[in-house]
């Protein structure tokens, strides 16, 4: 995988968290409330309005049933992902 710039990773996750959840059948609402997450939190970042700290993550992953790489695109968590910003 190429370098991504900030926004770029943060649009890439947004997109990879609404995939899994339409994948599994769940309104926004539901994923929020499964994984212990503020569902307009949840839809910033599927927006790629925002970042989920890796908490946040890591319980979405389990309501979907995926690796917590599996956001990245299969890679290792980046390090620039994991503190929460707003990129708006």
């Amino acid at each position: 995988m190429s370098e991504r710039t900030p926004h770029e990773l943060v649009a890439f996750v947004g997109t990879r968290l609404m995939s899994a959840r339409v994948q599994c059948g769940l309104a926004l609402e539901e994923a929020a409330a499964a994984a212990g997450v503020d569902d307009e939190r949840l839809a910033a970042a599927e927006a790629g309005e925002a970042a989920l700290d890796e908490s946040e993550l890591e319980a979405l992953a389990g309501v979907y049933d995926q690796p917590l790489e599996w956001f990245f695109g299969g890679e290792t968590t980046p390090l620039p992902y994991l503190p929460f910003f707003d990129i708006g």
